[in-house]
């Protein structure tokens, strides 16, 4: 049934943009990067964006005395009857004195990677301590990404979606290959974006989205460094939202969250079909959902990442 209701859309899209230019459409500009040109399609959104204070962030990781080595449930209730209640308390400790100093010293220094990979040595990158780690971070650090591709692997990239928060906004560039020979053209402009505080946000990213990139970027010699700190929301969102939910797909936790409900929507796997038709009748038709999916997509990792802030603020 879905790929039916895709193949009525797609020939809908198909009548109803002939004889159309994507200039004409869609508001964007054509770009030129050092590796050729793509078209850049950017949208302005109000967005009330809520996250966890750094000051709260600090009390909450410093009285978790579990961040400790050799501190399990057990010695984290033994300690606090004692009177150490945070990981202030435990400096003078006669066994944890040294390594909460250190844990100390790291905290307030408000470093978002150290603070980042002292909790991973002790959560997984579901736990709500993780997400803490981001509050280190300026709102304009964050990239909310996502990509559209041809397949699952080794095959080009024919939209790649950054956002950034500027205030009460947020900024959506989407960089569209109108063919594939603009693929590393729409890597440069990304490339563009990453900077060296920059903090990754996507829905199943580490095992998708940045391997996916830095693959095709070395496929075309393209070097930049995409080693930053990664929140993958997919992960935070199982563990808080799995047991209200059938399925923690990201348009299935948009409309429960949100109220969010697509229409003329392209399924993920039916997108390749879509741009190949486009590719094949030059029409741009095919592209429009494509378009709306991929920017509908960033938006929603914005509206999670901050819901995820509001629901652990009581952690």
């Amino acid at each position: 049934m879905e790929y039916e209701n895709a193949q009525k859309l797609k020939e809908k899209l198909l009548d109803d943009h002939d004889g159309i230019a994507l200039e004409d459409l869609i508001n964007g500009n054509e770009i030129v990067t050092d590796s050729g040109t793509c078209y850049d399609i950017e949208n302005r959104s109000t967005l009330k964006f809520n996250m966890l204070h750094q000051e709260k962030a600090k009390e909450k990781i410093l009285s978790d005395l579990k961040l400790l080595n050799g501190i399990g449930v057990s010695r984290e209730l033994k300690l606090q009857s004692e009177g150490y209640k945070t990981i202030e308390d435990l400096v003078e400790h006669e066994r944890f004195g040294m390594e909460a100093s250190n844990l100390l010293k790291i905290v307030n220094g408000c470093n978002k990677c150290d603070i980042s990979d002292r909790i991973s040595e002790c959560y997984p990158k579901s736990h709500p301590m993780s997400l803490f780690s981001s509050s280190f971070s300026n709102d304009e650090d964050f990239i909310f990404l996502d990509i559209e591709t041809l397949g699952f692997s080794n095959v080009p990239i024919i939209l790649l979606g950054v956002a950034k928060l500027h205030g009460n906004e947020i900024c959506v560039n989407q960089y569209l290959s109108r063919s594939v020979g603009e693929e590393s053209a729409v890597l440069d402009a990304f490339s563009s974006h990453v900077e060296d505080e920059s903090v990754f946000v996507t829905f199943n990213g580490q095992t998708f989205d940045i391997p996916y990139i830095r693959n095709r970027m070395k496929y075309f010699g393209i070097k930049k460094n995409l080693n930053m700190p990664h929140f993958d929301l997919l992960h935070f969102s199982r563990r808080t939202w799995s047991d209200e939910l059938p399925n923690c797909q990201l348009t299935t936790i948009e409309n429960h969250l949100f109220g969010i409900e697509r229409i003329d929507d392209v399924p993920s796997g039916l997108v390749p079909a879509f741009y190949k038709t486009y590719i094949k009748t030059q029409n741009i038709g095919p592209l429009v959902p494509i378009i709306e999916h991929n920017r509908q997509d960033i938006i929603t990792l914005a509206l999670i990442f901050s819901r995820l802030h509001a629901e652990y603020s009581t952690y």
